[in-house]
């Protein structure tokens, strides 16, 4: 009777450390939402509250333009595009989701298969003697 008491405390103990760990670890990095490339060019992973408040941002700005023949659509203030001979470009302020009938969140699985979508796409400007990174729209 006595380990089953003490079996019972562990295993509360034990429920009560996951809680934690989720709590600590759910806030830091969210199950699903967008990835974001803010102004300095920085790959971030948004919660979908954080996505929809950047999309409120936009504005009557916003296009959006499917990336390859995935199913993830880049999003962008369209007053930040760049178009340098003809060719559209986007340096950064831009999100990615998903487009399945509508936006829907990313989630951690499908990161890695968004980075290598974007790459595809990138190309490297030369304004002067600067050089950036920017998504080719188009």
């Amino acid at each position: 009777m006595d380990m089953e008491k003490i079996m019972a405390y562990v295993e509360k103990i034990a429920e009560n450390l996951e809680g934690l760990v989720c709590a600590i670890g759910c806030d830091s990095m969210p199950s699903d939402g967008a990835i974001y490339v803010d102004g300095e060019q920085k790959v971030n992973y948004i919660s979908t509250r954080e996505a929809l408040r950047i999309l409120d941002g936009f504005g009557n700005n916003s296009a959006s333009v499917m990336i390859g023949k995935s199913d993830y659509i880049l999003i962008y203030d369209a007053s930040r595009k760049l178009v340098i001979d003809g060719e559209a470009y986007l340096p950064s302020g831009y999100l990615v989701m998903k487009s399945c009938n509508g936006l829907q969140a990313i989630d951690d699985e499908d990161f890695a298969d968004v980075i290598a979508a974007l790459k595809s796409r990138m190309t490297m400007l030369a304004l002067g003697k600067y050089r950036i990174q920017a998504y080719q729209l188009g």
